[in-house]
């Protein structure tokens, strides 16, 4: 946590059922200015990006190529971040609530998921947020898709959290074992630190889930890609062209 972050979680317990509200926001600001203490935007201990000796590092780990790990990552995000998020997506819950920026991972909420880890118990009166099956209609994309799992975390703070993909690779909450975190909560919070947290994640869910003699065959070759995409993206990888995609991406990243 920043400065400012430590200072909102000491106040947060004070404001009405613990939570900052939006309108406590700018007095909070004028008395943390008086402090002294830094505004996020100007020293924000996130790390943003990948080194070229990151993705080296992991490879090695992995046993496969730089473009093989390069593949995947351009595929499922591109980058693991939103960068300068909207006020009206930080303000859900204040300074040092779970919603903190300046930036945030990007993330897609995953209404089906969240269903079955409620037992459907939301699904008539939230049905944009609990359905019984996937439904592409219901994302919104980009930063708003915090909007919908912050409403779900009103109903199910874990469950919710256990619904949504994050970061660099996308892994979702309820893989954060494979992921190599005990709990979702701590996987959330690696998540939100930095993008080597979520490169770090994807070399312990390609592990632990046994996918890394798939990941080692990805190449320019759509049916080559099929084992991977089948482990990573799910059944409905080929109604996605994910293999597909994988093998444009790695024909970028391998120069070939």
């Amino acid at each position: 946590m920043t400065p400012r972050q430590q200072l909102a979680a000491a106040v947060r317990p004070f404001g009405p059922g613990g939570v900052m509200l939006p309108r406590h926001i700018d007095p909070f600001n004028v008395f943390a200015d008086a402090l002294g203490i830094p505004r996020d935007g100007a020293d924000s201990d996130q790390q943003i990006g990948l080194s070229a000796g990151d993705f080296a590092a992991a490879a090695k780990l992995l046993g496969c190529t730089v473009a093989q790990i390069r593949a995947v990552d351009e595929v499922e995000s591109g980058s693991g971040w939103f960068s300068d998020v909207r006020s009206a997506i930080l303000d859900l819950d204040g300074p040092g609530g779970f919603i903190d920026g300046p930036h945030l991972p990007k993330i897609l909420f995953e209404a089906h998921i969240f269903d079955r880890h409620t037992d459907g118990r939301f699904r008539a009166a939230h049905p944009n947020l609990s359905l019984a099956s996937w439904n592409k209609a219901l994302y919104v994309g980009g930063q708003g898709e915090w909007e919908r799992l912050h409403r779900a975390m009103q109903l199910d703070r874990r469950a919710a959290l256990m619904s949504a993909s994050v970061g660099r690779y996308q892994i979702m909450g309820f893989n954060h074992r494979l992921a190599g975190f005990a709990t979702v909560e701590a996987y959330w919070d690696a998540m939100m630190d930095s993008e080597r947290a979520h490169l770090d994640a994807f070399v312990a869910f390609i592990s632990n889930a046994k996918l890394v003699n798939a990941l080692r065959q990805i190449s320019n070759v759509h049916a080559a890609n099929i084992p991977f995409a089948r482990g990573y993206n799910g059944t409905g990888y080929a109604k996605n062209q994910y293999h597909v995609k994988i093998a444009k991406a790695h024909k970028k990243w391998s120069g070939s």
